[in-house]
């Protein structure tokens, strides 16, 4: 884990109760979202970590007095958008970061991401059936490496920063 809250956040989707961005949108549903995941949060936070609770109010007054004036602007049904560019006959380019040893399904569990990195994944990330999906590039780097914990079976036994710290490609 990059320690990122990603788990999390993927856990609150598949939950059927995450926050969307789309949810910055309506302030009152915002609100009455956040309430009921702060109430759940709080409880973990204070009875598995010894941690005081988090502002629920505090917390929506921030998102939405500073994000969401930065972020509304952007916020659009991507998925139509994506389609009708592909209708129109626009070449669409999709971007996936990680790989196959990360990926939720295909990777070296239970040291993975919580999505589909593999090129299949597009499909789902972008809401685009596979028939739009005619090239696929794959990108490798001339080493290895990996963030987080997990096997490193190809490690070699010399230090990361002669292989690629000076260069910043590990992380800690």
């Amino acid at each position: 884990t990059t320690k990122r809250g990603i788990g999390p956040a993927y856990a609150d989707k598949s939950s059927r109760v995450g926050l969307r961005v789309q949810d910055l949108l309506d302030p009152k549903i915002f609100r009455q979202k956040l309430e009921v995941l702060a109430k759940e949060k709080n409880a973990v936070l204070a009875k598995v970590f010894n941690q005081l609770p988090l502002d629920p109010g505090e917390i929506a007054d921030e998102y939405l007095d500073v994000c969401r004036p930065r972020l509304e602007p952007h916020i659009a049904d991507t998925v139509s958008l994506v389609h009708e560019a592909l209708e129109r006959g626009e070449g669409v380019l999709f971007e996936g970061a990680q790989a196959t040893f990360l990926d939720l399904d295909h990777g070296t569990y239970p040291f993975v991401t919580s999505s589909n990195p593999v090129a299949g994944g597009v499909c789902t990330g972008a809401g685009v059936g596979p028939r739009y999906i005619d090239r696929v590039i794959g990108v490798a780097k001339a080493y290895v490496t990996r963030v987080g914990t997990g096997p490193f079976p190809t490690e070699l036994a010399i230090s990361g920063e002669a292989v690629g710290g000076k260069d910043r490609e590990l992380a800690d």
